[in-house]
């Protein structure tokens, strides 16, 4: 019957799935698929297809692999349920911060590019230990990067849309930014999070301070950023744009670590993604609430 099938990215099947169709990336079903699939999977970074929603008329549920779910709301039809993989990507997210902080802080980007060299530099670095650390964003990835870091003896500070016990609100955010040793960046991109870290934001974070980002790149405007480094320095997980052209000047620009948007994708991502999916799809089938619902 149209709406009966369930249509997962190759990757991400879960196994005993009855009427579950795999696609390769970037392949289309047939039209005699697409009309039957109640259940959608787009795939993940590397070939995104959210537009793929609209080719299947009987369509109810898309339940994305990635917590972001920005992209996805520009393609989705009239009537279909939109989940998040919240609970996915989480501890792979905060790992990847916590990474980031200590390659920058203890100069292990350096070292990497003295190796090269075959040069031995030995250099004083800076401990998380007593660091005073703001993490922008008191969702699931915010709330595990705190978590994370805690051990290290870190002094954290969550901030949210509306102030809660032990979190700040996003109208304190100003006179904190001064005063936090690292600056994180781990909110959804939204109208109110989109350019959010423009040159205001930045002049308020003290000198020698570090922004790291593993929200969305266009949280932060980049030519802002550009013109307060060396200042400050940047780990950046997300850019924009993105992918970053070849001669951005963002790739030469001193105090900034880069990687390749690779927050939550470790050898976890694909294990927990198919538990997601197995129990979204049982929910759907058996008509109980599903999981992570971020739109309508």
């Amino acid at each position: 019957m149209p709406g009966d099938l369930v249509l997962v990215p190759e990757l991400l099947a879960p196994a005993d799935i009855a009427d579950c169709v795999t696609y390769a990336p970037g392949q289309l079903p047939d039209e005699v698929v697409r009309g039957g699939v109640g259940f959608f999977v787009p795939d993940y970074i590397d070939s995104p297809n959210p537009e793929w929603m609209a080719r299947f008329p009987a369509l109810q549920v898309a339940q994305l692999p990635t917590v972001g779910f920005d992209a996805a709301l520009t393609y989705l039809p009239e009537g279909v349920t939109l989940c998040n993989a919240a609970g996915v990507h989480e501890q792979s997210t905060a790992e990847l911060t916590v990474g980031l902080i200590i390659a920058k802080w203890r100069g292990v980007d350096r070292a990497a590019r003295d190796m090269a060299e075959g040069a031995w530099k030995h250099r004083r670095g800076r401990s998380l230990q007593d660091s005073r650390v703001l993490v922008v964003g008191a969702g699931g990835v915010g709330r595990g990067i705190a978590d994370a870091l805690a051990p290290l003896g870190c002094h954290i500070q969550l901030v949210g849309r509306s102030r809660r016990d032990r979190i700040a609100g996003a109208d304190e955010l100003p006179d904190l930014l001064g005063a936090a040793d690292v600056v994180v960046l781990a909110v959804p991109l939204t109208a109110e999070t989109d350019g959010m870290v423009n040159s205001a934001f930045l002049a308020r974070m003290a000198d020698g301070a570090l922004l790291v980002n593993v929200a969305r790149g266009p949280v932060v405007v980049t030519d802002d950023l550009l013109a307060h480094l060396p200042r400050i320095e940047a780990a950046l997980d997300v850019v924009d744009p993105e992918p970053l052209p070849a001669d951005h000047p963002l790739w030469a620009a001193p105090g900034v670590l880069i990687t390749p948007h690779i927050g939550g994708d470790t050898d976890a991502f694909p294990r927990l993604a198919r538990q997601l999916i197995a129990r979204q799809v049982q929910r759907w089938r058996s008509g109980e609430p599903l999981e992570n619902v971020v739109a309508p």
